[in-house]
């Protein structure tokens, strides 16, 4: 499910894209855009999110997905409308910068909901072998007091009537 809802929303961003740049530079139909988003969504989201992005991290993963939106809309458009020139690299690099741009946002998106052992695991987001402890819990917070402390708070809790007293207010 996780991963559907990541291919729902890839595919909005790519057909989203597509939109906003072919038309500009080619004569497209939307049919045609939304197919090519699709079979472009399928591809990206196998290779760029799912590989590139687990092994090498989320700038490596979008400079792939750059690369291959750029090549896809180069070589996988041109090819079909038999179109070379400016035209068609301008549609190509500008659609591809749009893409990669979004694709930021979308490999935080799957970094944190649809890989969920990404955290887990020693994957290369921080760096961990560089960090030092500074104290025994790093989130005070989440501590659980030991079992002194709580026989401690309970003691308190007897002595002053279940809460302990209040400043008086001046």
């Amino acid at each position: 499910m996780r991963h559907l809802l990541a291919l729902v929303l890839k595919y909005l961003l790519t057909t989203t894209v597509m939109f906003a740049i072919l038309p500009l530079f080619l004569r497209i139909s939307s049919a045609e855009i939304l197919w090519f988003s699709l079979w472009l969504t399928l591809v990206a989201y196998a290779l760029g999110d799912l590989y590139v992005l687990r092994r090498l991290g989320n700038v490596s993963a979008t400079i792939a997905d750059f690369g291959l939106v750029f090549v896809a809309v180069w070589i996988g458009i041109g090819a079909f409308y038999d179109i070379a020139g400016a035209a068609i690299l301008s549609a190509a690099f500008f659609s591809a910068l749009l893409a990669a741009m979004g694709e930021l946002l979308f490999h935080a998106y799957v970094l944190r909901f649809v890989t969920v052992e990404h955290g887990e695991k020693d994957a290369p987001l921080i760096g961990r072998q560089w960090q030092t402890e500074a104290a025994e819990e790093f989130d005070v917070r989440a501590a659980r007091p030991d079992d002194k402390d709580r026989e401690r708070a309970e003691q308190e809790n007897d002595r002053y009537g279940q809460e302990p007293p209040h400043p008086p207010i001046l």
